[in-house]
């Protein structure tokens, strides 16, 4: 480990916070602690120039970005053998999590910022996740033999939208997990107006906070009515 990538993993270790996990019911294996350590340094290692989360969020990166990502395994949860597709991963949130937990699943990251998606190679690669891929380019240039099980979003814009976008690349009766709408009171009103319309409709509807860090976040599952 170099200089520079010391640095890094010393404040990775300060942003981590063993005890959040515990709270949240996990306890991680010392193999998934490090790469848990790995995972927070080579993104605060880069968020300078890719800015990843805002600057001022790094010292709560772990609470703020990690343990958020996390939720939909812990409040939704994933069918064992799943695939998940998330659509602009930026730095890694939320499957690098989930993957840390659930190595069972399969993974893709749909990243169209070129630059983003070159460190999201070099992450996998760095944490050794054989069964996460990576593709550099937008939604509808993705090809897959098998449809998603779950669309994922982390920083979706609006719901609607999104579901439209992860339409082709789900599969018969599987799901849209969306975190973090602006609107989500409005957009769930649109939602429900429209039902017939988009044959779209919203399955489960989680609330939580994250400690002190963070409160009224949402995370909505949506499925498309065949």
């Amino acid at each position: 480990m170099d200089e520079s990538t010391d640095v890094f993993m010393e404040r990775a270790k300060h942003t981590y916070e063993p005890k959040a996990l515990e709270r949240l019911g996990l306890a991680p294996e010392p193999e998934q602690r490090d790469k848990i350590l790995t995972f927070l340094s080579m993104v605060l290692r880069d968020n300078a120039v890719e800015k990843f989360v805002p600057e001022a969020e790094e010292k709560q990166l772990f609470l703020r970005h990690f343990c958020d990502s996390i939720q939909s395994l812990l409040l939704f949860g994933y069918k064992r053998g799943a695939l998940l597709v998330d659509i602009g991963s930026s730095g890694g949130f939320p499957l690098v999590p989930i993957r840390i937990f659930r190595p069972d699943l399969s993974y893709i990251i749909v990243e169209p910022n070129r630059t983003k998606a070159a460190f999201l190679e070099r992450l996998v690669g760095a944490l050794g996740f054989e069964n996460m891929t990576v593709f550099a380019g937008k939604p509808e240039g993705l090809s897959l033999d098998r449809k998603a099980d779950y669309v994922i979003g982390r920083n979706v814009g609006m719901l609607h939208k999104f579901a439209q976008t992860a339409r082709p690349l789900l599969a018969e009766g599987g799901r849209v997990y969306a975190y973090k709408t602006k609107q989500f009171a409005a957009e769930l009103n649109a939602l429900t107006e429209n039902k017939e319309r988009d044959n779209l409709t919203v399955r489960e509807i989680a609330q939580y906070e994250l400690g002190s860090v963070a409160q009224g976040l949402s995370l909505v599952a949506m499925e498309f009515i065949n």
